[in-house]
């Protein structure tokens, strides 16, 4: 009995050495598990707060008259978000800072703002090694590549409908909020030019100091404000001397972007005419491009068609849209003063089978089915000129065609990001969303079924720009701001 006591008493002893070890152990790895969460926690929050802040520094890079005012305002703005996504005191953290840096040198045509943030973590059950709190330091950074961006604005007669409770035409709308979108890009950095067409096309260089006057006292807002409205839709003619600017500054190193708006489908053809006439009488200067558009709506096979206009303009308050072909002589389509040009059909029957631009007049979008108006009739260029809707059936396959050559230049990768005015026309001029959609390559065409699902596989591998649209010319500067936005997703990334 009393060896048994005694057994009993040293089993108690050492469940209490074994309990008391073990309690050693367990309890500081407990409180280290307890610690490393915390912290941990904390870090990811610190992280977050300075993704946000280098991403909203990199966006305010576009904001200011000078580039050291883009410097303070992207260091501002970083600070903002910084102290706005981690409060003072979270986790009962002390000393949260965080040090803003610009770099605008080391990469051409690059900037980068890096975001360096520290914080003391408080320590709980690891104070007993005399550790009261824990440094935690994270990095972020973010970029913006400066832009190369051609303003294409649509200023057919179309735009000059009033629009319902606004007492303003759609151009003077139009105006106001393509100016405001100037406002998006960094002066001194960005690089920006404007074309403007109708039947005509009217072309500014790009420039870095499109807020700064001319020799002329003109800056980019200021002839956007300028423009008056009147004719016709050469859509594919704008966006080729868009693209012509941007090849001839070939700067890989900027984003280089077109950004197209219009308020109706395509209707005019830019082409060398004197290698379609049949009529002897009539003369064309040779090489020279001139314009042949529908005037009857663009879903009737008869009615007025006109031409043959002159491509190109000087002038952005009046523009020479609906005159007569310079150098031409003995027309029908030239006669008294350019006020026959519907007669163009007697001088010139046929349609080329390639724009002025090198575009084919031919599909495949004229053999597809659009969302919005079937081009179910191939385009024939065989007395074409006489068939109004023959006319934007190759009016919608240059464009397409040309949007295609933008998107396949794997040297400058250029984004199409465009917008469709609607509600600003007859039903059958309506822009056609398909259309535009595929020649932004918008990403949308990849959740549609049919011919849009088949656009989306063929283009898979180009540039995906953005489309937006505006119901009417009230929201315009909505569907201004979103292709901003879109444009400055990508520049900061």
């Amino acid at each position: 009995m009393h060896n048994e006591s005694t057994r009993k008493k040293r089993s108690k002893g050492i469940a209490i050495v074994l309990t008391t070890l073990t309690l050693s152990i367990t309890l500081p790895l407990a409180g280290l598990g307890f610690d490393v969460a915390t912290l941990y926690l904390i870090k990811s929050k610190l992280g977050a707060a300075a993704d946000s802040a280098s991403l909203a520094g990199a966006r305010a890079l576009s904001q200011g008259a000078t580039q050291g005012a883009q410097t303070a305002s992207a260091i501002g703005t970083a600070q903002s978000y910084f102290s706005g996504n981690f409060p003072a005191g979270y986790w009962r953290t002390t000393g949260a800072s965080a040090t803003v840096t610009v770099d605008d040198t080391s990469i051409p045509n690059y900037r980068s703002v890096n975001v360096n943030a520290t914080v003391q973590a408080p320590l709980y059950f690891l104070r007993v090694f005399n550790q009261q709190a824990s440094t935690i330091n994270v990095t972020a950074t973010a970029g913006r590549r400066d832009v190369l961006m051609m303003m294409v604005l649509d200023r057919s007669s179309s735009m000059n409908g009033v629009v319902a409770g606004t007492g303003q035409t759609a151009c003077a709308l139009m105006k106001v909020d393509a100016a405001n979108f100037v406002s998006y890009f960094a002066p001194g950095r960005d690089q920006i030019g404007l074309v403007a067409f109708g039947s005509s096309v009217y072309f500014y260089p790009s420039t870095t100091n499109f807020t700064t006057p001319d020799a002329n006292g003109n800056t980019i807002p200021s002839l956007i404000g300028q423009l008056t409205c009147n004719e016709n839709t050469s859509s594919a003619a704008a966006i080729a001397r868009a693209y012509q600017e941007l090849t001839a500054v070939n700067n890989p190193n900027r984003m280089n972007v077109i950004m197209f708006m219009t308020d109706g489908r395509p209707n005019g053809v830019t082409a060398d005419y004197s290698t379609v006439q049949v009529n002897g009488k009539c003369s064309l200067p040779v090489g020279t491009p001139g314009v042949i558009a529908q005037w009857a709506g663009g879903a009737v096979t008869s009615g007025n068609t006109a031409g043959v206009m002159s491509a190109t303009t000087t002038s952005i308050t009046f523009p020479n849209d609906g005159y007569g072909i310079s150098g031409s002589s003995n027309c029908q389509f030239n006669q008294s003063n350019n006020t026959a040009l519907t007669n163009v059909r007697s001088d010139i029957p046929n349609l080329p089978a390639t724009d002025y631009f090198n575009n084919s007049t031919l599909g495949p979008y004229s053999q597809a089915n659009s969302a919005t108006w079937p081009y179910t009739t191939p385009f024939n260029p065989v007395g074409a000129v006489s068939i109004p809707q023959q006319i934007v059936v190759a009016s919608a396959n240059v464009l397409d065609n040309e949007a295609t050559q933008v998107r396949t230049n794997t040297t400058l990768n250029p984004f199409i990001y465009d917008i469709a005015l609607m509600g600003n026309g007859p039903v059958d001029d309506m822009p056609d969303t398909l259309l535009l959609q595929k020649i932004a390559n918008d990403p949308a065409l990849a959740g549609q079924t049919g011919i849009g699902q088949t656009f989306y596989q063929q283009q898979i591998n180009q540039p995906h720009g953005y489309f937006a649209i505006a119901p009417n010319a009230s929201q315009l500067g909505v569907a201004f701001d979103t292709i901003a936005e879109q444009i400055s997703i990508r520049l900061a990334r």
